[in-house]
């Protein structure tokens, strides 16, 4: 199953053409050695080796770990990192207008000295790390995400997501975390409708407009069939580590926040090369 994903890698790959000046390799030669290790779980030094790559897809030539480092931290490069993941969702083409919202929590250890990560709220308690925020459509298609320290509240930062939010996704579906109208109204600037559940059930003394709809829309079965789809990010999340070189968490290596941007924009891109060797992703 790995050569299948990697063989449409390798298709993404080619929509990489940028060759900075005064560089001896391409943005497309540092992707590639990045997704490399990060499909193995390596780190960037193992896939920087020659003898780590089978001959038959070892490049003709490999950078060392300090070139893969510092391009990574090239404006440019990150550019064509966003590019890359945006060419795979258009290889899916055209999806439903609902999309689902959540964050995943990417904990480090305790005692860790990464100055980046922040102790915020994780899965049935507190932790430490950083958090993945992610779209995802129904299809399991992560349409954007963004990867913050731990502490940022998940309603603040889905007001960046909703500005990434492709066009013909109309409809977002969050859990009661994202019931707020200041999030509300930024999905209603931007064309879309957020449907969440109600904190406590209840509207509120203001009586929002926005707010008393989702509470006759959850009194309705459709409503909660709804609300119920948003689910299918869980799912999402779940199929990413459900494969061999699928997220299995943050490896010693992945520290500071822009490394761990790197990792997880690896595992998105191969999580969607998985997704095309599907008979029904083609």
């Amino acid at each position: 199953m790995e050569g299948h994903v990697w063989s449409i890698v390798e298709e993404l790959l080619l929509e990489v053409e940028s060759k900075p000046p005064r560089c001896d390799y391409s943005d497309r030669e540092i992707l590639r050695v990045t997704l490399w290790g990060v499909m193995h779980d390596r780190p960037m030094s193992w896939a920087c080796e020659a003898d780590n790559w089978p001959q038959a897809l070892r490049p003709p030539s490999l950078p060392n770990d300090s070139t893969v480092s510092r391009r990574w931290k090239k404006p440019a490069l990150v550019k064509q990192a966003h590019a890359l993941h945006a060419v795979s969702v258009r290889r899916f083409g055209k999806g439903s207008r609902y999309a689902a919202i959540d964050g995943r929590s990417l904990p480090v250890g305790g005692c860790s000295k990464d100055p980046d990560a922040r102790c915020g709220r994780a899965a049935r308690g507190l932790g430490k790390g950083y958090k993945l925020h992610a779209l995802a459509d129904l299809r399991h298609v992560i349409l954007a995400y963004v990867i913050r320290p731990m502490n940022e509240a998940e309603q603040t930062v889905a007001l960046t997501l909703v500005e990434k939010a492709p066009p013909p996704v109309t409809r977002l579906l969050g859990d009661g975390n994202y019931d707020s109208m200041r999030l509300h109204g930024a999905a209603a600037k931007a064309g879309k409708k957020l449907y969440t559940p109600l904190r406590l059930n209840r509207v509120g003394r203001r009586r929002q407009p926005r707010r008393v709809q989702l509470l006759r829309l959850g009194q309705r079965a459709v409503g909660r069939q709804l609300l119920k789809s948003r689910d299918e990010i869980e799912r999402t999340f779940g199929q990413t580590s459900n494969v061999a070189f699928g997220f299995k968490g943050l490896p010693p290596w992945a520290r500071r926040e822009h490394r761990v941007f790197r990792w997880m924009w690896g595992k998105n891109l191969l999580h969607h090369a998985w997704l095309l060797t599907k008979p029904r992703a083609a």
